[in-house]
């Protein structure tokens, strides 16, 4: 199946403009073969609906950007996959990541986590202590997509205090995920602003973020404008 992929893939890549500017744009250290998003996941849904998908899961080749973010989309597209067994797919995928679209693409993607919350928080939980710059951020991510809902809120509030900061795409994604609670939760979080608990750069760009949403009033907006710390 290997063989085949790349085939696709490299038909599909656009290896005019769009290669160049996706380089930029993800900043990785793998290969770009510029393959724009819907054909990435027309690509995977295609493969996660093989019989061939687990055969193609255990022997993934990862040369190429699209390789990592192929395989994390395919992960989020299979039916019917027990959550342990995908969980030990990403035992696999989390080291190859080596830029922000790995990450966010592949945890969006992964749909499933809706239904085993707990499961995914536990799982994941290790991650926010690792010294890799992607893995925390693999942490932080999944706390936003997944861990925001009215019976984790305060948890995952807990734990982006606690991640280690410093590292610029854990920075972005700790203020991203403090901007969405101020949206969904915000009588809930913006105490931790109030009594400032973030680095100063995590602490603007978290009220930036927040006030750019149309889902918060704009009193909410004035107050948060005041709490930017100067």
């Amino acid at each position: 199946m290997n063989n085949y992929i790349n085939t696709r893939l490299h038909e599909l890549a656009d290896t005019g403009d769009y290669k160049e500017f996706n380089k930029k744009i993800v900043a990785t250290n793998y290969d770009v073969l510029g393959v724009r998003s819907p054909d990435m996941r027309a690509l995977a849904r295609e493969i996660a609906k093989s019989p061939d998908v687990e055969t193609y899961l255990r022997n993934a080749e990862f040369t190429a950007y699209e390789h990592v973010t192929l395989y994390g989309i395919v992960l989020g597209y299979v039916k019917k996959m027990p959550l342990e067994r995908i969980l030990g797919y990403l035992d696999v995928l989390i080291p190859k990541f080596d830029c922000w679209a790995h990450v966010d693409v592949t945890i969006s993607s992964l749909k499933i986590f809706d239904k085993h919350r707990d499961e995914v928080l536990e799982y994941f939980l290790p991650l926010k202590t690792d010294p890799g710059e992607f893995t925390k951020r693999t942490f932080v991510i999944v706390l936003m997509c997944y861990l925001m809902d009215d019976d984790h809120i305060d948890a995952a509030l807990q734990h982006l205090i606690k991640t280690p900061q410093g590292q610029y795409y854990v920075d972005m994604a700790i203020a991203w995920a403090l901007s969405v609670a101020l949206v969904k939760h915000y009588g809930r979080t913006v105490g931790l602003l109030e009594r400032p608990v973030f680095s100063r750069w995590v602490h603007n760009k978290a009220i930036q973020k927040a006030r750019e949403s149309f889902r918060v009033s704009p009193e909410q907006k004035e107050h948060l404008n005041g709490l930017k710390i100067k």
